[in-house]
């Protein structure tokens, strides 16, 4: 999520110095560790923030005799992050200055983007950095089933430590992990990357006799 945004109601009130579409943002790629550091502990912070207020907003439905009722919300900023400007962080194949929904500036403010139409329980349930369900490494943690993981090599959603971070966390001894070289998250005009991905399920499937 975009650190920079400071009032949810406000989206235009940033902080500068995490604005990273700003180009008079002193902070430019390539970015310090301390300022990658920086950044992360705001997205963080700005996250806890709509958590807190949707928690609040839920109890007070139910102060009010409405503990069925819902509120639906938008997040604005949501495609900001410094490796879509600096590949050099968790580097892999993926183009610099692009995400898999296209330019990340255009995509960080527009219509469409992840997180960004949400109801109270649905950002609570998915998106809370300290209540959310979707977990992936906690989750891939109980796995109790072979498993298997491909990471593609030039994924413009999932860095490389996305991939290996559920890898690790899946404690079976029985896993397998595969990189499709210089596949994109949606394999978008890559016919070839794709069809190495169906095969990829599908033998490890049939040998696993599922």
């Amino acid at each position: 999520m975009d650190a920079s945004i400071l009032d949810e109601t406000n989206p235009d009130k940033r902080d500068p110095e995490l604005d990273l579409y700003n180009p008079d943002n002193p902070n430019q790629a390539p970015y310090s560790t301390a300022f990658v550091e920086q950044y992360r502990a705001a997205q963080i912070a700005r996250n806890r923030r709509i958590s807190a207020w949707a928690k609040d907003k839920l109890q007070h439905l139910r102060d009010n005799g409405r503990p069925h009722d819902e509120f639906a919300f938008v997040v604005h900023g949501t495609m900001a992050d410094p490796r879509w400007l600096d590949p050099a962080i968790d580097p892999n194949g993926r183009k610099p200055r692009w995400c898999y929904l296209g330019d990340p500036q255009v995509v960080n403010n527009g219509p469409v983007g992840l997180a960004r139409f949400c109801t109270l329980r649905s950002w609570l349930s998915q998106w809370s950095y300290d209540d959310s369900n979707a977990d992936g490494v906690k989750c891939a943690a109980s796995i109790s089933i072979p498993a298997l993981v491909i990471g593609n090599g030039a994924d413009d959603a999932c860095t490389p430590s996305h991939t290996h971070r559920l890898f690790n966390a899946i404690t079976r001894p029985d896993k397998e992990l595969h990189e499709i070289a210089g596949a994109t998250h949606y394999y978008f005009g890559q016919p070839e990357q794709l069809q190495e991905a169906v095969s990829l399920c599908s033998n490890w499937l049939e040998q696993h006799g599922f």
